[in-house]
C-alpha cells in the first residue's frame, strides 16, 4: 500500500524531540473515593499515553500527580524486572511502611530524590534520553506499580 505525501514526509523526518506524559494527574476520575473515583486500574493510577516515541537526545516532560514518583530505567527492563521488595517507608507526610519501590537495580534516574517523601502537588519534571532504547518508566508508589500496572515506556530512536 502506498504512503499519502503526507504519510511519507512525516515518516521522512522521524520522532519528535520531545513528548509529555501525564503521570497520575488529571486522568480517570476525581479522587478520594467518596468523590466517585472507580479505584480501577485505568483510572488515577496512570501514564498517558503509556508509550511514547522520541528521537535519541530528545526530552520526556511528565506532569505528575499528588502521590507519584517517577522513575526511569535502563533500556531493555522490564516490568517483571523490578524488585518489589527494594522498599522503603514513605516517612512525609505521614508514616506508612513499605511503600515506595527504591529498586536502584538499572534505575537511571527519579523525580523526587528522598523516597520517603511523596509530593503534596502536582508538579512537572523532565528526563533527556541520549541513546536508543526501550526505557521502562515506573510509579514508584507500591500499590500504583503492583496492583494498578502504572508504568509505561519511552521508545528512543
Amino acid at each position: 500500500e502506498r504512503l499519502t505525501d503526507a504519510q511519507e514526509a512525516i515518516s521522512k523526518k522521524g520522532p519528535p524531540l520531545s513528548a509529555t506524559v501525564t503521570f497520575g494527574k488529571d486522568v480517570g476520575s476525581p479522587f478520594p473515593p467518596d468523590s466517585g473515583h472507580d479505584r480501577s486500574d485505568h483510572a488515577r493510577d496512570s501514564m498517558k499515553p503509556r508509550n511514547v516515541v522520541i528521537s535519541a537526545g530528545g526530552t520526556v516532560t511528565f506532569n505528575i500527580g499528588v502521590f507519584h514518583r517517577v522513575a526511569v530505567y535502563a533500556a531493555g527492563t522490564r516490568p517483571e524486572d523490578i524488585d518489589e521488595s527494594a522498599t522503603v517507608d514513605l516517612t512525609s507526610p505521614f508514616f506508612i511502611p513499605g511503600f515506595v519501590i527504591d529498586d536502584p537495580n538499572g534505575r537511571l534516574a527519579v523525580s523526587w530524590p528522598n523516597a520517603g517523601e511523596l509530593f503534596l502537588t502536582p508538579t512537572s519534571w523532565s528526563y533527556t534520553f541520549a541513546a536508543p532504547g526501550k526505557y521502562l518508566i515506573i510509579c514508584t508508589t507500591l500499590p500504583h506499580f503492583a496492583d494498578a500496572a502504572m508504568y509505561g515506556w519511552v521508545d528512543v530512536k
